[in-house]
């Protein structure tokens, strides 16, 4: 005991009587700028005393005289000083697989006190050598500048801060710290004090320079910051480490450090206080940080992603909009972000608007192929290299397949609330009656929900199966939900009876590739999906609710590919018979939409006209039958006898219906949509005597985050006034109406001497127009002439 006593007092007198900053050693090794950090000598018997000794354990360092870091062009920034220096970018899980150590919280807080002495010296030294040039220009212009931090308008204060943070972001970190101070969110002032929260103009200028300075000057744009606990510093117990890596690997910490407290602190706060507009600019702020910097990504994508549920309406448009311009940028991102926004619409009593935006934005989302199978290609791989792990559990879900369970789920939790609202009696359904915002919602929803499924189901890969197990919840959306959502559910259950049908089986020999006859089963199974489509179907167009609404488009053609499609004679006339019935009453513009329905459906199928040669009697029809097939008594009837509707409908007061059903046999031929031309609104436009657009400025296109287009369409046909109207000879059935009133209209004029105008009188808008094409002539030809040689 007496000799390990009388080591240690040698070992304290070799150390020096000096607290906090280690006696200068000489060291053996080559030196960086002369100096180098390393463990002081050690003896055997000293380490037998752990722990007592290994807490007195101490680093020697040797002061150094010149900066250790110096901007110059070819390292104009912190992170990209000393890249040449061996062990300036080492990490601990680069190094893993070589070594099980790690850091100890006392290695950690030795190394953090020793760099921080040596970022002090290094500031020192920074300004003793200012103080220095103190003669030249330079000089003057650096303390004019930091006068101005000091003493300057707010607006000039910010400024300063800015320019010198960029020209030495290293040795004047009070800057950084002063701007942190004015956005109430520097480190000093504690992490849970919310009440130093700054003036929101005031945070917001300084929000606006810490932003810029992140972005061009602070930040690395092609890795994340690494803190000094992921630092391999185990490594430089018994070697040395040079202290300008030391210093970097600290100021990275601190600039890591100080970056977190502006996310977190300014914000998170700013973003879940109550002024929009400070909201909507936090949110183009992380939307930049986030499409620029990877530093903090997780944090900002998730502040981004709550605010699409935020109850203001324009503040969760303006989120959604941000991460929709996020993947422009980085399309490779739409997993992660897909599953940030699932994350949110799975939380619970999540408000319905709230889930309506999540929903909106997932369905809006551009899928490719090509991302799926590299999807799929990763897991594979991941799987093959864990398949010894018991955790293995397949294939990773690929993101359609996500999208749709997603979907399913959020239909399901709204099903059995629905119940359990009802359970409780009507006092607590405050969406019982249809009109209500509530129930208004819900029928959003599940729209939105089933275009969510629709867009996702057509990347599905081959394989995926993830359908079939929400077939019985798509026949219940169909058969109970508003006409809109049960549109979309048969939209999707055609893909899936109809639209995929059985898989082709080939058999290759000889050279000669054969196609196999499917399986009875597999045929017996395809069967049996499109018969409880049909019968679906069949069962909507029984009533008139189908055939109102924004839907009523999608609906037709849902009708006409089923129809079309078909391999059953006996249920296509029944679907004619049917639809045919059911319209009957209905507005001429659905009347006509169904007769140029059936007219298409005789050219695809022209023996839906011959009656079956084997039955002489009359077949009649039973509208009572569920399966369509049924109705005829599986008879094959002759649609041109038993269809007694068109021989009323030939009558009809509108033209071009009776112009219809006398064509409806396979001899209809029109270029428009008769479900919109011959509604009351273009009836009501050919009234307002408006000259047409051009067709190049009648058609804007609006593109979509999906890839789709909108145009808004425009007439462009002649007003129904216009002479050259009147005088024209072949006139279509549907404007005959109009020709023959204003004919009219003219003579009887004539005749009481009463004078009109051409017709050819121009609006405030065309006038604009001409103005600006006017203008737009101008500045080509003044254009022209600049560029032409003189």
């Amino acid at each position: 005991m007496t000799a390990i006593m009388a080591q240690n007092k040698k070992e304290r007198r070799r150390r020096g009587k000096r607290s906090g900053i280690p006696d200068v050693t000489k060291d053996r090794h080559a030196k960086h700028d002369g100096r180098y950090i390393s463990q002081a000598n050690q003896s055997s018997s000293e380490s037998r005393l752990a722990p007592v000794i290994d807490t007195v354990r101490s680093l020697s360092y040797k002061p150094h005289n010149t900066l250790l870091v110096q901007f110059t062009e070819q390292t104009p920034t912190w992170y990209e000083c000393g890249r040449n220096t061996p062990g300036r970018d080492d990490v601990i899980s680069n190094i893993m697989g070589k070594s099980s150590k790690s850091n100890t919280r006392e290695t950690i807080s030795k190394y953090r006190q020793l760099a921080d002495e040596i970022y002090a010296h290094e500031v020192t030294l920074a300004r003793s050598s200012q103080s220095q040039n103190s003669s030249s220009d330079q000089h003057k212009d650096e303390k004019w500048v930091e006068n101005t931090m000091k003493r300057g308008t707010l607006k000039d204060r910010i400024a300063a801060m800015s320019v010198v943070i960029s020209m030495d972001c290293i040795h004047k970190l009070h800057a950084l710290d002063m701007l942190l101070d004015l956005a109430g969110c520097g480190v000093t002032n504690g992490h849970n004090n919310n009440s130093n929260a700054p003036n929101s103009r005031i945070g917001q200028m300084a929000s606006e320079a810490l932003a810029d300075l992140f972005i061009n000057t602070l930040l690395p744009k092609d890795r994340k910051l690494v803190s000094l606990e992921q630092r391999p510093l185990y490594q430089y117990e018994k070697k040395t480490l040079s202290p300008r890596i030391l210093l970097l690997w600290r100021y990275e910490e601190m600039i890591k450090m100080r970056y977190a407290s502006y996310i977190q602190r300014y914000l998170g706060r700013t973003l879940g206080g109550e002024d929009e507009l400070s909201k909507r600019n936090a949110l183009i702020t992380s939307s930049s940080l986030l499409k620029e910097i990877p530093e903090g990504e997780e944090v900002l994508l998730t502040l981004i992603a709550n605010k699409i549920g935020d109850p203001a309406k324009k503040i969760a448009s303006a989120a959604g909009h941000q991460l929709r311009r996020v993947l422009e940028d980085h399309p490779a991102m739409v997993n992660v972000i897909a599953r940030e926004v699932q994350q949110l619409a799975h939380r619970p009593h999540l408000s319905p608007r709230a889930l309506y935006n999540c929903v909106i934005f997932l369905n809006q989302l551009q899928l490719s192929h090509d991302d799926e199978d590299e999807d799929a290609t990763t897991a594979s791989k991941k799987n093959s290299s864990k398949s010894s792990s018991p955790s293995t559990t397949g294939a990773a879900e690929s993101l359609p397949a996500s999208l749709i369970n997603t979907y399913f789920h959020l239909f399901e939790t709204a099903v059995q609330k629905d119940q359990s609202i009802k359970k409780k009696g009507p006092k607590y359904n405050s969406s019982s009656s249809p009109n209500s915002d509530s129930s208004g919602m819900k029928s959003r929803l599940l729209s939105a929900l089933l275009t969510g499924v629709n867009r996702a189901h057509p990347y599905l890969p081959r394989k995926d199966a993830v359908m079939e197990q929400h077939i019985d919840a798509l026949y219940r959306i169909s058969h109970t939900a508003p006409p809109a959502a049960a549109t979309q559910a048969l939209m999707l259950l055609f893909q899936l009876a109809v639209g995929s049908g059985e898989e082709t089986r080939y058999e290759e020999g000889g050279g000669i590739r054969r196609v196999l006859p499917p399986k009875k089963k597999e045929q017996d199974d395809v069967t049996m999906r499109k018969d409880r489509f049909y019968r679906a179907l069949y069962s909507k167009i029984g009533g008139g609710e189908m055939f109102s609404g924004r839907q009523l488009t999608l609906f037709f053609n849902l009708l006409y590919k089923a129809m079309k499609y078909d391999t059953s004679t006996e249920r296509i006339c029944a679907f004619s018979k049917r639809l045919l019935h059911t319209v009957l009453h209905q507005t001429s513009s659905i009347i006509c939409g169904t007769l140029f329905l059936l007219s298409e459906i005789v050219k695809c199928h022209p023996e839906i006209l011959q009656a079956d040669s084997t039955t002489a009697e009359e077949v009649l029809f039973d509208p009572s039958k569920r399966e369509p097939r049924a109705a005829f008594d599986g008879k094959i009837p002759s649609l041109s006898e038993s269809l007694w509707e068109l021989s009323l409908l030939v009558n009809h007061f509108h033209p071009s219906v009776s112009k219809f059903t006398a064509d409806s046999d396979g001899k209809i031929s029109y270029a428009g949509d008769p479900l919109k031309d011959f509604s009351l609104a273009p009836f009501l436009d050919k009234f307002a005597f408006r000259n047409p657009k051009a067709v190049n400025k009648a058609k804007r296109g609006v593109e979509g985050i999906a890839g789709r287009k909108t145009l808004t369409a425009k007439s462009t046909g002649l007003p129904m006034n216009d002479p050259s109207f009147l005088e024209a000879e072949n006139i279509p059935a549907e404007e005959e109406f109009f020709h023959h009133f204003f004919v009219e209209r003219a003579k009887r004029d004539e005749i009481k001497g009463v004078v009109r105008g051409n017709g050819r009188t121009k609006d405030r808008d065309d006038e604009e127009d001409e103005a600006l094409d006017a203008a737009e002539k101008v500045a080509d030809e003044v254009s022209s002439y600049i560029h032409m040689p003189h």
